[in-house]
């Protein structure tokens, strides 16, 4: 008997050959620079917490739905799920589109692991799923990526994490990022709740499409000529004089603020396109990429959206709802970016809170596989 066997394992091993499965291999994994304690600053004290708010009057079956462009570790859901959802026994759906993680690059397994991972947390929606595939293609309504979206959503959190500056295209082009911004604005219209928007970017001379940055400061000037008490609002936080300023030749401190007001402003606007809201600017971050940039050169903001749902007057007699009022959330916008919070100098003041988040990376690095022994070393160098 001892023979027949071997003889069929000769068998099998002529047809399927006689390797053994191994897992894929993956690379060690590098820290990057958004693995500084100042990014888990941005985590916890801005998106956790404006969340925690938004989810205070809603009970627990209630989903946390999620949209953004995820790194291959998912650092921001397992952070997320672990902060609102483990917590409350929350579900959680998300939809995530992330570019460098090709197939067949190590990029790409190291997502797919990722991703297996969140997936088998409590309370993780089967559907949840990151796609190979740009944001942008958000605005082409024929593409898999518009379909999945308008399956998975509304959102109650859209999270556009940038590397460079959200208004460095032209926009002219076709596959735009302003393009897919005002197809998911429309999809969002839908979000009968309150939902919020968080964008990180980029700000600095030369970070802007010589267009784009005419027409962010076209609503901007807008509100200066329209609105009373705008212009001497400006005038309070700026150096220059609002009615003339300038972004090619302002301070940068001026610039920071002018254009976090005004692409705050231009994302107002076109949610109000689709449908009234009241708009709030919750909250706005800074730090400096540039080692020796004079200001901030990263900006990250959350903009809060309340569905304004109300019938006409006279329902035989329809008339438009009342419009919001645009010249006092302008004003709210502005305040709003020139008292941002500095990251770096409160974490260069509180030693205390640098540690904490230090090991609060620690851990979500050790659960996305990183070795953190070297991780303090690292931050030092």
């Amino acid at each position: 008997m001892t023979g027949q066997w071997d003889d069929h394992d000769d068998l099998a091993a002529g047809i399927f050959g006689d390797a053994e499965y191994a897992p894929p291999r993956m690379e060690p994994k590098e820290f990057k620079p958004w693995h500084k304690p100042r990014k888990q600053f941005v985590r916890r004290e801005q998106l956790a917490a404006l969340l925690r708010r938004l989810y205070k009057e809603r009970g627990a079956d209630a989903p946390l739905r999620y949209l953004g462009l995820p790194g291959t570790d998912l650092i921001d859901l397992r952070y997320l799920h672990g902060e609102l959802c483990r917590t409350d026994d929350r579900p959680l759906r998300f939809l995530g589109f992330n570019t460098e993680a090709q197939p067949g690059t190590p990029a790409d397994i190291q997502l797919r692991v990722s991703l297996d991972e969140v997936r088998r947390l409590p309370n993780v929606d089967a559907q949840s799923d990151v796609m190979h595939d740009d944001f942008r293609r958000i605005g082409n309504r024929d593409s898999l990526a518009w379909d999945r979206a308008l399956r998975l959503g509304p959102f109650d959190v859209v999270n556009i994490d940038l590397c460079d500056g959200l208004a460095s295209e032209p926009p002219q082009d076709d596959g735009s990022i302003y393009k897919a911004l005002g197809q998911l604005t429309a999809l969002q219209a839908r979000n009968p709740n309150p939902w919020l928007l968080f964008v990180s970017t980029r700000i600095g001379r030369g970070m802007f499409d010589a267009d784009a940055e005419r027409r962010l400061m076209g609503l901007f000037r807008k509100n200066v000529a329209d609105c009373e008490g705008f212009a001497e609002t400006g005038n309070q936080l700026l150096e220059s004089d609002v009615g003339s300023v300038d972004p090619e030749t302002c301070s940068e401190g001026d610039l920071l603020i002018l254009m976090t007001a005004a692409i705050g402003k231009w994302l107002s606007v076109l949610v109000q396109a689709h449908a009234p809201s009241r708009v709030e600017l919750a909250s706005t971050h800074g730090y400096r990429i540039n080692p020796v940039s004079a200001r901030e050169d990263m900006v990250s903001f959350a903009l809060r959206f309340a569905p304004v749902i109300a019938g006409p007057p006279e329902a035989l007699s329809p008339t438009a709802p009342a419009p919001v009022d645009e010249c006092a959330t302008a004003q709210a916008i502005l305040r709003r970016s020139a008292h941002r919070l500095d990251v770096d100098t409160i974490l260069e003041s509180q030693p205390d809170l640098r540690d904490e988040l230090v090991g609060e990376t620690e851990r979500l690095l050790a659960d996305a596989r990183y070795e953190v022994a070297g991780y303090r070393a690292w931050l030092t160098s």
